[in-house]
């Protein structure tokens, strides 16, 4: 196997010889002199000899060709869009890229906005002929408040009120149409809709007709999340997973109670910190005996349903209401 043979450059500082020379400095001097902030000994334009983008370079680097197109001849990039590198004069280093056709474009008929893209009528990309130009659609979407918010997105949805998302990661506007359309087609059994909901960002009510203003909301990547629906799926979730109750069997456990504390039968309120309905089960079998009130659940708890603990409570109670019984009947 033939090795390539190395081609070694002396370096303007140091004088070393090394095959990795950049503004004619070897690596390390080159870092040196980044890192403290001494002007390189070589012209900002060393290595970039090219002039600065004109109507006279265009001219010198193109060709006519078929249906009125001026085809580039010179660099290309990874799109294969006309480029042309001159130098940096603002940074006094380095060079700097330009996209050919939207320099054309944009000196006749002003700046595109930020996001915006250039089509060509005739197809062909190295085409920078001024006929063939056209302003494109917004590709991507701008950060609030640094550019004029497109009406329409790229796939021509409307962006209104309804369907503008402001992304909380990237802070910037998306479409939802587009991203709930992203869905369905990676996604074949998506759980989705067929028709997208709207985005109920100014609604009073939530979808199961709970009042905003009444029972709250939070807020969730952008979205309103009913608190009152969020505990009631909480509460399903819950009594399913810690006893094994379907809600339907818990609502029938009320209605059979009629709406009391099995024990001390004060009325329930739901959502409340004492008197809201709590399922009392047996700790050793699982099996849900009934709904008690949090004071009475916590009563048979703290006995650890221990019928023999209970018997000598209540004989204590029964023996001290005598003896305070017998007190009244001396005095």
């Amino acid at each position: 196997m033939s090795m390539r043979a190395k081609k070694l450059r002396p370096c303007l500082d140091c004088r070393h010889l090394s095959e990795n020379i950049r503004r004619g400095l070897c690596g390390r001097c080159y870092q040196r002199y980044n890192r403290e902030g001494i002007l390189l000994p070589v012209p900002a334009n060393a290595g970039y000899q090219n002039p600065s983008l004109s109507l006279a370079v265009v001219a010198a680097n193109t060709r006519e060709g078929d249906g009125g197109c001026l085809i580039w001849q010179g660099s290309v990039n990874k799109d294969g869009h006309p480029i042309w590198f001159e130098p940096d004069i603002e940074k006094g280093k380095g060079s700097k890229r330009t996209v050919v056709a939207r320099w054309l474009y944009e000196g006749e008929n002003g700046e595109l906005i930020k996001g915006q893209v250039l089509t060509r009528t005739c197809g062909d990309k190295l085409c920078v002929a001024m006929q063939h130009a056209g302003a494109g659609k917004v590709r991507r979407y701008q950060r609030p408040g640094q550019a004029v918010i497109p009406t329409h997105c790229s796939n021509n949805h409307e962006l209104n009120e309804e369907n503008l998302y402001l992304h909380p990661n990237r802070n910037a506007w998306e479409c939802r149409q587009c991203g709930w359309e992203s869905k369905k087609r990676t996604t074949p059994d998506h759980p989705l809709r067929e028709i997208r909901e709207p985005y109920r960002a100014t609604d009073t009510h939530c979808h199961n007709g709970h009042r905003y203003d009444e029972v709250g909301f939070f807020l969730e990547n952008g979205t309103r999340i009913c608190k009152a629906c969020k505990w009631l799926k909480d509460q399903k979730s819950a009594m399913l997973r810690l006893y094994g109750l379907p809600y339907d069997r818990y609502l029938a456990m009320l209605k059979e109670q009629k709406y009391r504390c099995w024990i001390c039968r004060n009325p329930f309120e739901m959502r409340s910190s004492n008197l809201s309905p709590h399922v009392d089960h047996c700790h050793g079998s699982g099996e849900v005996r009934g709904l008690l009130c949090r004071t009475c659940n916590l009563a048979l708890g703290h006995f650890k349903d221990d019928l023999g603990r209970l018997r000598v409570a209540i004989h204590y109670l029964t023996r001290h209401q005598e003896l305070m019984a017998g007190d009244h009947t001396c005095s």
